[in-house]
């Protein structure tokens, strides 16, 4: 008996021997990915989820599992950057929200004020479309001025057929307004088709592993922002106004344009009124002919379309891409104008915004990623999950003064999978009202003077 039992012994422990040889103990496979483009990915779409203890997808390393504990990775962090900020803005400190709120920290012995903040990320075209709008608006505010020392306007006089002439302006020339007097189908298809391309953006999509990207976290933070009462303006994703008509009256932008048609309509009658009046060439004629030209060309401008060079950008294997769609110049100020608008410009753009939207938050997802690990022995096998994801943001003056920066991130250790939806729902580990989350971050600052 004792020789059977020593004899079943060896066995079984050869068999274990041969089984650690062929299985190993542990293998690891992990999915990280970077994040930077401004669209949504699709590998999150198009990749199957997979259940708890299956073998990857061949087609790459995607887990529904660790997908979602990076999502709530970004949750965390967005709570974090949301109750650091609104801390700023209200200038009061942060406490513990009450029991049943939706907001993820509490403001005490702040401001009775409701703040606002612009939410743009690496991947918005807003600050150069603003640089743009800014140097328009100078340049014809300039443009008019010359214009009303050179230019000596003639005094009005009646048409041949005894009608008070037209007035000029950018309806009168045809600008945004001209397909509403077309009669012919066709034309007004054209002209329609003409107008909407100036509203185009000019947007570029990379297909990256992973599907934690800026989008996601820019309404993340919006989100717990809205949710601390902060008012909150996100024009990559929904440039104010972009569905609604044309304002000719509170424009910034439109307003200066009919102002510069008037005085490139001044310009245009005191140089025939001079050339009527004396077959010489006039005193001043040439300082006309200067306003004049400098005009043109201004115009010229706003019809103009950038130019991509061709492989401008090199794209991974197998990227998803979109055309590269032109964007007009006038398309670009007006989107600006939008926004200028919005946030408290008016007449030349020489207000300022007002007193409610004076910060830019500034966001860009880093890395988001996780492990999915499997550990395999003679008496079965385990598997495990985990994720998370890095952030970093900036927060701006109007007047370019940081007022604070960071990176924030969160991630969550390997859980099995008979507690997966236990950690799903768990509360967040790192609670932003904590002082340690907010000792390196937004200081209380006093007032801009």
């Amino acid at each position: 008996m004792n020789r059977l039992f020593a004899r079943l012994t060896i066995c079984l422990l050869g068999v274990t021997c041969l089984c650690c040889t062929l299985s190993p103990a542990q293998s690891k496979k992990s999915s990280k990915s970077s994040s930077s483009s401004s669209s949504s990915s699709s590998s999150g779409s198009t990749g199957a989820a997979n259940t708890a203890g299956d073998t990857l997808s061949a087609d790459g390393p995607f887990s529904i599992e660790t997908e979602m504990f990076t999502y709530k990775a970004v949750e965390e962090n967005g709570q974090i950057i949301a109750c650091d900020i609104a801390r700023y803005l209200y200038q009061g400190e942060v406490t513990d929200a009450p029991p049943g709120s939706h907001a993820p920290c509490a403001i005490s012995n702040g401001s009775a004020g409701t703040p606002g903040i612009i939410l743009i990320s690496s991947d918005s075209t807003l600050l150069s479309d603003f640089q743009l709008w800014r140097a328009d608006m100078a340049t014809m505010s300039s443009l008019e001025a010359r214009a009303d020392k050179v230019c000596v306007a003639p005094a009005e006089t009646k048409s041949d057929n005894g009608q008070e002439p037209k007035p000029g302006g950018i309806k009168a020339r045809g600008l945004l307004s001209g397909a509403a007097s077309l009669s012919v189908p066709g034309q007004a298809a054209s002209a329609a088709g003409e107008i909407m391309s100036l509203f185009s953006k000019n947007q570029s999509v990379s297909s990256v592993v992973g599907t934690v990207e800026n989008p996601a976290l820019l309404n993340e933070v919006a989100r717990q922002l809205r949710a601390l009462n902060v008012l909150v303006l996100m024009p990559e994703l929904y440039n104010p106004n972009s569905l609604g008509a044309v304002d000719y009256a509170d424009s910034p932008y439109l307003s200066n344009l009919e102002n510069f048609f008037g005085s490139y309509d001044k310009c245009e009658q005191a140089k025939k009124s001079g050339e009527s009046s004396d077959s010489s060439k006039p005193a001043g004629a040439t300082d006309i002919d200067s306003v004049i030209a400098a005009m043109d060309s201004f115009l010229k401008t706003l019809g103009a379309t950038p130019t991509t060079p061709e492989n401008s950008t090199e794209q991974p294997a197998g990227a998803q891409t979109a055309p590269n769609v032109p964007v007009s110049h006038f398309a670009s100020v007006l989107s600006a104008d939008d926004v200028a608008r919005q946030i408290g410009f008016t007449g030349n753009g020489a207000g300022g915004p007002n007193s409610t939207w004076q910060h830019v938050l500034w966001l860009k997802a880093l890395e988001s990623g996780g492990s999915v690990n499997h550990q395999s022995s003679l008496f079965g096998s385990r598997v495990s999950f985990g994720g998370g994801a890095v952030d970093t943001f900036a927060v701006f003056r109007m007047n370019g003064q940081l007022v604070c920066s960071g990176n924030v991130y969160n991630f969550q250790p390997p859980v099995k999978t008979k507690d997966l939806e236990k950690a799903f729902h768990a509360r967040p580990a790192d609670d932003p009202a904590k002082p340690f989350m907010l000792h390196s971050t937004c200081a209380l600052l006093p007032p801009t003077s």
